[in-house]
């Protein structure tokens, strides 16, 4: 498989967590070296295409380990999480803010700062808050 569809994919599962009203986050790229580090991440996971898939259609219920653990790999790379797995509120706020409104990341962030039972399973919920606040709040 060529690492541009790795990309796209794994693209997909960020774009759910940083959608805004009438804004989407489109490209990876946006999120700076967001392509590197998600082909990283994806690479180290393990994981097969399609558990990437049913991601990217909102479906955790196949979230093991493998996908709450590269949702992690990505969020520590991207700086919205620290090593011990705690999000980093600023930082996702300062990232994203450069293309969407500050004000909705603002309540985003505050909103899916959630604590999991472990760092992988923080940053999944992480994302699944985000991903279930798309058609409402964002």
């Amino acid at each position: 498989m060529q690492p541009a569809v790795l990309i796209v994919s794994i693209a997909a599962i960020v774009c759910s967590a940083v959608a805004a009203p009438q804004q989407h986050l489109d490209d990876i790229s946006k999120i700076p070296n967001g392509e590197k580090h998600a082909l990283e991440c994806l690479l180290s996971s393990g994981l097969k295409m399609d558990a990437l898939q049913a991601l990217h259609r909102g479906d955790y219920s196949v979230a093991g380990d493998q996908s709450k653990c590269l949702v992690r790999c990505f969020y520590e790379k991207a700086g919205f999480m620290d090593a011990q797995g705690t999000l980093q509120e600023d930082a996702i706020t300062k990232q994203l803010s450069t293309f969407m409104p500050k004000e909705h990341v603002e309540e985003l962030v505050k909103r899916c700062n959630t604590q999991g039972t472990d760092p992988c399973d923080t940053a999944l919920r992480s994302v699944e808050c985000y991903y279930e606040n798309k058609a409402g709040l964002l």
